[in-house]
């Protein structure tokens, strides 16, 4: 299960995320998933849901991430994860299948965006987004918006400021399949920032080199 937020920026987009996962038919989990990827320097990418259906699609996608335009590349994890939601079904028949998958990064133009693709649709469909957070289990979603529209000053453009925020915001859900640690990824123009949050809120940054 996963507790996703993000925001875009002038300059950049946040994305933040806490780390369980937890095994399909087990009551066990660990605490140490990166829920967002780095795709090139342009482009990240970001999940919430079965991670079943992500990882039959995600090796394709960090190859096709390699070449190509940014719709190319959204244009083929539609296809690769609509085709891995098709087999998940097929392999767990009756079980729930719901799915987010978001992108976001720099466009031609070099404005930034971000754009989710859900499962309810099969991935077909996406959806700009400037600030945006999604959780499973979806009992939580409430709580967490709260949060988020009462307690935090958007018109702010500190990262450090919504690093500790949003990671606030995770930490408050109280559900055992929702981590307190956090990791986030700042993508700009300039740097891609890595973000490891423990779950007291302290965090150490990391400086991602990413070959062109």
């Amino acid at each position: 299960m996963t507790a996703l937020i993000g925001k875009t920026f002038d300059t950049g987009i946040l994305l933040v995320a806490d780390t369980r996962i937890t095994n399909r038919g087990l009551a066990t989990f660990k605490d140490d998933e990166k829920k967002i990827i780095v795709l090139n320097k342009r482009l990240v990418f970001a999940y919430a849901g079965v991670k079943n259906i992500i990882d039959r699609g995600l090796e394709e996608l960090r190859k096709s991430a390699t070449t190509g335009s940014t719709e190319e590349i959204m244009g083929e994890a539609k296809r690769l994860f609509s085709a891995a939601l098709a087999s998940f079904k097929k392999s767990y028949p009756g079980q729930s299948y719901a799915t987010v998958i978001v992108f976001a990064g720099f466009k031609e133009n070099d404005q930034t965006f971000a754009c989710y693709f859900s499962s309810d649709d099969n991935f077909t469909k996406h959806s700009p987004l400037q600030v945006f957070f999604k959780t499973f289990p979806n009992k939580e979603m409430p709580l967490l918006r709260d949060f988020l529209t009462y307690q935090i000053d958007y018109s702010k453009q500190d990262i450090d400021y919504f690093v500790q925020k949003f990671s606030l915001a995770i930490r408050r859900i109280k559900n055992r399949y929702v981590s307190k640690n956090a990791y986030a990824v700042y993508l700009s123009q300039a740097e891609i920032l890595e973000i490891k949050i423990s779950g007291q809120g302290k965090y150490i940054i990391h400086r991602l080199a990413i070959n062109d």
